[in-house]
């Protein structure tokens, strides 16, 4: 009988010793890929400071154009120090260019290639000298001929025409002047495109919102050809809004006349984590792989605070030009080659949404649940930049960790122009439990200027919560955050499906719609998708905390078609009914 007890409690126990260690959570293993498939908006550049006393320490870049010259692809953005280029998009040398070689500090970039050359000139209000360059990787440039350059030039090459569109008013048209590609000699004078019409288009209202009545400014004009139709398209109402989008005018000749194309705005984004989506660039990436690249808002210091984000882009079987603005602050995939279909994201959703965190310090009028408000314009900002200051993030549930944001801020900054000197230094730790961490990024040595960085895992690893602590900040006497940004998947089940919604559209403007619905359970948000067609829903809000929306950026006489999806760190349950509004 003793024999067998013992047999019985050795037993006992060997069963019981897996049950235990399945309850010890393994170490926590993480990889950053070296050749990351994804990359998250705003685009991570060492963005400029600016130069003017009262932008002291507050960056910018914005009206951007990319062009591709010799496999490369270059970015020019207004007040930069100079410009970009890459290869891959995901990896980008900045070129400083002095004042002394080119008007590199001219708002609104123009660019073109001809004949192995890359051709720039700056915005101004009257003659502006034209430079080139075969080596612009090294920042060499000539000056080719003084010409009349006005504010915004863009510029579109067809045969031996050069047309130039140009124009940034709230009074003036857009307008365009032909001019010899060879020679550089006027063909034409000055012909009208069209005007602002913010009575019929609610988008162009001045505004967050667009819900102030003042005339729009109308600018940064971008021609694109696409099937024997000219794309001339414009942004409005105004760069320091979240409004700020492109629309469309269409023509069968590169000077008209144009008529405008109803599903307009054609780039927009006014929600998420930063809005604005306009002044910007339509470009291909390999065959017809079109992608937009535009100007995003900050505008919390300065009017002029923004940035750079990428997004797909199209011109549908209809010739409807559209870009994929839903959750466009959220990862998605590199430019390529391969191809594009637009819906260009993995499957990864926002885990830090409004968790909680803890913080070793807080400055005051900056706490630390901004550093997960999905707001740009707000941060947490510690007391000091020392090394040591640190956010811990609780995700409340043990989750799958895909890719990381860390969004810096920089209160407190006093820089000026371009700077070599500034960099964020950092160690991000993950847990299961809050007491026994895990190194999954380790930027201690960095020394580099990285204000949007991103960080890719090449597996999804598990935890629950995940830590940052500064390890060398030179841009400003505070370490601070805008946003501290953990995208994957959560454990649990996606949320309801909204089945119905409530539309009411206002009578007396009919560029303003009010929408409605029922709370659905476990949701998060919701995006409200609306175009002209039910298969056109290119526009789209993203909504916190509510189940109610005003839009007032429809075009009058323009039936709608909106449908609303719901999501959680889960995943999203799209909208089945499309409804129609008149």
């Amino acid at each position: 009988m003793k024999k067998n007890s013992c047999v019985k409690e050795t037993l006992f126990i060997f069963l019981l010793i897996p049950i235990v260690f399945s309850c010890i959570d393994p170490p926590i293993r993480a990889k950053v890929s070296e050749n990351p498939r994804t990359f998250c908006n705003p685009v991570n550049l060492n963005y400029r400071f600016m130069k003017i006393k009262e932008g002291a320490g507050i960056r910018e870049a914005a009206d951007p154009v990319i062009i591709e010259y010799q496999d490369k692809y270059y970015l020019f953005a207004s007040k930069s120090s100079g410009y970009w280029y890459t290869e891959d998009f995901q990896n980008w040398t900045h070129v400083f260019i002095p004042d002394s070689v080119l008007p590199i500090e001219d708002y609104a970039p123009g660019n073109f290639v001809h004949n192995d050359y890359i051709y720039y000139v700056g915005s101004t209000h009257g003659k502006g000298m034209l430079y080139r360059s075969n080596d612009p990787d090294a920042g060499k440039w000539e000056k080719v001929k003084e010409i009349w350059s006005f504010w915004d030039p863009a510029f579109y090459v067809e045969g031996d025409n050069l047309y130039m569109y140009h124009g940034c008013s709230p009074t003036d048209p857009i307008l365009v002047q032909v001019l010899d590609l060879n020679t550089l000699e006027e063909k034409t004078e000055r012909i009208e495109c069209f005007n602002s019409n913010k009575d019929m288009y609610g988008w162009e209202r001045t505004g967050e919102t667009n819900e102030l009545s003042r005339r729009p400014y109308i600018e940064g004009a971008w021609m694109t050809a696409h099937n024997g139709e000219y794309y001339l398209q414009y942004a409005a109402p105004g760069t320091e809004w979240k409004s700020y989008a492109d629309g469309v005018y269409v023509s069968e000749s590169p000077t008209g006349p144009f008529r405008y194309m109803e599903n307009s705005p054609v780039s927009y984004k006014p929600t998420g984590f930063i809005g604005g989506a306009g002044h910007g660039c339509l470009f291909t990436v390999g065959k017809g792989n079109y992608w937009k690249a535009a100007t995003n808002s900050i505008s919390v210091r300065h009017m002029f605070e923004r940035r750079i984000s990428l997004f797909p882009a199209g011109i549908d079987s209809d010739g409807y030009m559209f870009t994929n603005t839903y959750l466009g602050d959220y990862p998605m995939y590199l430019p390529s080659h391969k191809g594009n279909d637009c819906n260009n994201r993995p499957d990864w959703m926002l885990l830090s949404y409004n968790k909680p965190v803890a913080v070793s310090s807080e400055r005051g009028g900056f706490p630390a649940g901004n550093a997960v408000d999905e707001n740009v314009r707000t941060s947490w900002v510690a007391s000091t930049n020392n090394i040591g200051e640190c956010l811990e993030l609780d995700l409340v549930v043990p989750s799958f960790i895909h890719a990381i944001q860390v969004n810096f801020d920089e209160e407190g900054a006093s820089l000026s122009g371009y700077s070599s000197e500034v960099y964020q230094s950092y160690v991000i730790s993950a847990s299961h439990d809050g007491k026994k961490w895990y190194p999954v990024v380790d930027k201690e040595t960095e020394r580099t200027d990285t204000p949007h960085d991103y960080i890719e895992f090449e597996e999804a690893f598990k935890a629950r919560y995940i830590r940052i602590e500064n390890k060398g900040y030179t841009v400003a006497p505070y370490f601070s955050l805008r946003d501290f940004r953990i995208f994957g998947k959560g454990t649990g089940k996606k949320p309801g499906e909204v089945i119905d919604c409530i539309i009411y559209r206002d009578k007396d403007d009919p560029c303003k719609v009010t929408l409605t619905w029922k709370e659905t359970s476990g949701s998060e948000g919701y995006i409200v998708r609306y175009g002209i067609s039910k298969d056109k829903l290119y526009n789209n809000f993203q909504v916190f905390g509510d189940t109610k929306l005003d839009i007032n950026s429809l075009n009058s006489g323009i039936t709608y078609y909106f449908t609303v999806d719901s999501y959680n760190e889960n995943g999203i349950t799209p909208g089945q009914k499309i409804m129609e509004c008149e």
